[in-house]
């Protein structure tokens, strides 16, 4: 892991807005789930929120009816099933932890529609003298992180959109120098409990919503060709020297 330089100055921002997110391969050798698709999905190295675009869903892992988990592709900005548009006018990619049970966007799937988002890693800009500059976050042994998410299904007349959510708290020690807060990472043990649709109790449920350890995670500085959102490719993740 880098050290920081002491004389940066970092700025307060809430979001968490581009992820490095895994192949269809990877996530389903994790999970141990079968492949039921002929053209699986690449990784891909640079990716952030938007709407209405099937071709940017992301993969998320969430519960079946029969409790089993399943591998779905959804929005990643988060459409309210009470909306009557196709397309979410605020803000909704990011919940923070400290309003996520009582925000009306983001309550019912809380308790009732609860996902886990598998990356290989995220990004966050940090203020600097020489502008804002990206790093990656990852975990600290290399594995797939799963951040908190929330999903909801919105219909209406023929059409159906599914999309979710990731849940942001305060950054742990490690990370707060880069931004101030990060996405909840939901360790392997609690990821059935994150998943159980039984558990509703929002207490409960915001009982698994714990800072991430400082030794769970890692980061290095990575180039600037990040910055693009149309840019992708395994060069995006490359560390790079601090003075660039």
């Amino acid at each position: 892991m880098m050290m920081l330089p002491r004389s940066f100055n970092f700025q307060e921002r809430t979001i968490c807005g581009r992820i490095y997110v895994p192949s269809q391969a990877d996530i389903e050798r994790y999970w141990h789930l079968g492949s039921r698709n002929s053209n699986p999905f690449p990784r891909r190295y640079n990716v952030s929120p938007s709407q209405g675009n099937p071709t940017l869903y992301v993969p998320v892992i969430r519960a079946r009816d029969d409790r089993n988990p399943e591998l779905a592709m959804v929005q990643w900005w988060l459409l309210p099933w009470f909306s009557d548009s196709p397309r979410c006018k605020y803000t909704s990619f990011n919940a923070r932890m400290e309003s996520v049970a009582k925000a009306p966007a983001f309550r019912d799937p809380f308790k009732h529609r609860r996902c886990l988002v598998p990356v290989l890693g995220y990004y966050e800009w940090q203020s600097s003298p020489k502008g804002k500059l990206p790093w990656l976050i990852r975990s600290a042994k290399g594995e797939l992180m799963h951040l908190a998410g929330l999903w909801d299904r919105w219909r209406k007349e023929d059409q159906t959109i599914e999309s979710m959510t990731i849940i942001v708290g305060p950054a742990n020690e490690a990370v707060k120098a880069i931004h101030d807060r990060q996405p909840i990472v939901i360790p392997p043990e609690k990821h059935g409990a994150w998943l159980d649709r039984k558990l509703n109790d929002p207490r409960q449920v915001m009982e698994l919503l714990q800072p991430v350890p400082v030794d769970a995670v890692k980061f290095h500085r990575v180039g600037m060709g990040v910055n693009n959102s149309k840019n992708e490719g395994e060069q995006l993740v490359e560390e790079v020297s601090l003075e660039v």
